[in-house]
């Protein structure tokens, strides 16, 4: 799901031009309070003027000429007073008509913030939405991972106690022992028998412990199984490593009887127990003495010996 991150820029923008109108009707309010009170003003003081005026008109006279002046003033002061108050009201018309714009501009504003939170609250579910179906898809991802390695091992898996591993990509794979990158790896699981003990091989291509550098090693290992409480332990089976020549001349043969003292043998109480098995199992210079790996492959059987169980 795509998130607009346009949205909260469009409502920004139209609250900041909200906001400029209503400080510009702001201001021009403030300008029509400043003319109306300038206009009251003069026109207080044009009516002191006046009544000063007909005040001199009601005394005595002494000069004539000052009586018809002041009769053809009082027509002119009347008509400035009248225009001052028509632009008064007109001035205090559009003062109201500011101020209901602003309340207006207001409303418009509180309506857009409205709108802006009730979007950012749909963004937030659409995050915890997506939150979740992320988690759920990992937690399918992880399931079918668990799937997959399950098919693997039923694929490879065997029931009687042998197991013939192809290891392929040998020239990588000793490339990568020998520089440390995965100096071992594990073979497929495999079972004595369909509730049997379960079991795997552990690889290393340039050696392991006294023969690191100079032999494959092979180890054997117990692993936990569904049905360990129904077993003998320790394992006593003997356990037969073969390096096969595919040209069929000479394979390189191992052996071993587990010891029941050891750790290695006991019921596991972890995913697997420690390997135990051969270290220098095959020299690397008798590699090139038979057909041992051929199209970067080599093959070896391990063989459990179930005559007993």
């Amino acid at each position: 799901m795509s998130r607009n991150p346009h949205i909260f820029t469009n409502y920004d923008g139209v609250i900041a031009d909200i906001l400029a109108q209503v400080q510009t009707q702001a201001g021009e309010t403030r300008d029509l309070r400043e003319k109306c009170r300038e206009h009251s003003e003069r026109i207080t003081a044009l009516e002191r003027k006046v009544a000063s005026g007909n005040v001199s008109g009601g005394a005595p006279s002494v000069q004539v000429s000052g009586d018809s002046s002041s009769g053809s003033e009082n027509p002119d002061v009347t008509r400035r007073v009248t225009n001052l108050e028509n632009r008064t009201a007109d001035h205090e018309v559009l003062l109201v008509e500011s101020n209901r714009s602003i309340e207006e501009a207001r409303r418009d504003m509180g309506n857009v913030k409205r709108q802006l939170d009730t979007n950012q609250e749909s963004v937030r579910r659409q995050e915890r939405r997506i939150e979740s179906i992320e988690h759920t898809l990992a937690l399918r991802n992880v399931t079918l991972a668990d799937l997959e390695e399950y098919v693997r091992q039923q694929e490879f898996s065997s029931y009687d106690g042998q197991l013939l591993w192809k290891v392929s990509d040998y020239a990588r794979r000793r490339n990568d022992a020998v520089t440390g990158q995965q100096v071992s790896f594990y073979s497929p699981c495999f079972y004595t028998s369909r509730y049997g003990y379960k079991m795997c091989v552990r690889l290393y291509l340039n050696g392991d412990g006294i023969g690191r550098g100079t032999h494959i090693s092979i180890f054997f290992v117990v692993m936990r199984g569904h049905y360990d409480a129904l077993l003998r332990w320790p394992f006593r089976q003997k356990v037969t490593f073969m390096l096969l020549d595919q040209d069929n001349v000479e394979h390189v043969i191992d052996a071993f009887r587990p010891s029941p003292s050891s750790s290695s043998f006991q019921r596991p109480r972890r995913e697997t127990n420690i390997a135990s098995g051969c270290p220098m199992f095959c020299s690397l210079a008798e590699l090139n003495n038979h057909a041992y790996v051929r199209d970067d492959t080599l093959f070896l059987k391990i063989i459990v010996d179930t005559s007993d169980l």
